[in-house]
């Protein structure tokens, strides 16, 4: 089996029918991550309780908790308090943390979707543009960032019915944003692990799948040790059944944490916290190298549903 491993410290994706209901003024993807970072810092290095902080630093206890949720942001003369308090001596991470706190004011293109799609899964998009590796469990679809148009707008029709033309394209537009974390500088690099009942649910029919699954094939190809492609088949004794849809999303960064996206028939969610992170990197692992086929035993499948797709 493969022998990466997520390092341990439905596929809607987050579209909703119509707009979205109580939409709100979100903050940034990176500035919830300089809080959580932030919140790891005190909780891992021992430094008290947020009451106990927030004496110390002469806050409110409601400020501080603001900070570390991500619901406010942070002035650079306070996030410079807030890491002498912590003691943080590591100049690495003292710049990284002043730096993320300046890009964290900048909002990536995810913001100026949050209309179209949920809060959670717009603070996804941004999430996964910066991250350096995303470990992904589809039980019955194809992953969004390999999904075709028409494989993603036969999703879009078939999950969330009744949109608009123009909602339509503009949620095709937004999946097709997304795919570019492989082509920029320094590529997402992506481990999928798909049910093999995904290649048998004819999306769109015969002909919208015969050319989804020569894309998955091609994105393999072409982008060789950045698109990793397994499939769980039907005889693992991980049924899909057993578990639902998951990404796992890693940083470059050894002071970021890793964070779980799930989504659900009644909406998405992330989880944060550090044994809940873990529990799905294990269930990943375990999928990946004890129970997925290899890679090239993958392309051998793809291939062979390719062709009874093909031969109608």
């Amino acid at each position: 089996m493969s022998s990466t491993a997520i390092r341990q410290p439905v596929s809607t994706d987050g579209f909703r029918g119509g707009k979205q209901v109580g939409a709100r003024t979100e903050p940034t993807a990176r500035q919830v991550r300089l809080g959580h970072i932030l919140r790891k810092v005190r909780e891992e290095g021992a430094h008290g309780t947020l009451d106990t902080m927030a004496r110390s630093l002469n806050w409110s206890t409601a400020k501080l908790s603001r900070i570390e949720s991500g619901r406010i942001g942070i002035s650079e003369t306070d996030l410079n308090a807030v890491l002498d308090q912590y003691k943080v001596q590591d100049r690495s991470l003292r710049g990284y943390l002043i730096d993320l706190r300046r890009r964290g004011n900048v909002r990536g293109w995810e913001t100026s979707v949050r209309s179209a799609v949920s809060g959670v899964y717009a603070d996804f998009i941004g999430y996964e543009s910066d991250a350096s590796e995303s470990y992904s469990v589809q039980t019955a679809l194809i992953p969004g960032l390999l999904q075709t148009y028409d494989y993603a707008a036969a999703v879009i029709d078939q999950h969330v019915p009744g949109m608009s033309e123009e909602e339509i394209t503009e949620r095709l537009s937004i999946r097709e944003k997304r795919q570019r974390v492989f082509d920029r500088p320094n590529p997402l690099v992506f481990w999928g692990v798909i049910s093999e009942s995904a290649l048998r649910h004819a999306v769109g029919g015969p002909e919208v799948m015969a050319a989804q699954l020569e894309h998955l094939l091609i994105m393999a190809k072409e982008y060789p040790g950045t698109v990793n492609i397994h499939v769980l088949p039907e005889a693992s004794a991980s049924h899909a059944a057993l578990f639902g849809p998951f990404v796992v999303l890693t940083f470059p960064q050894r002071w970021e944490p890793d964070i779980v996206y799930l989504e659900g028939l009644t909406g998405n969610r992330f989880l944060e916290e550090t044994d809940e992170v873990q529990a799905y990197s294990r269930l990943f692992n375990r999928l990946m190298m004890s129970e997925s086929l290899r890679a090239a035993e993958s392309m051998k499948l793809i291939e062979s549903h390719l062709t009874n797709y093909r031969k109608g």
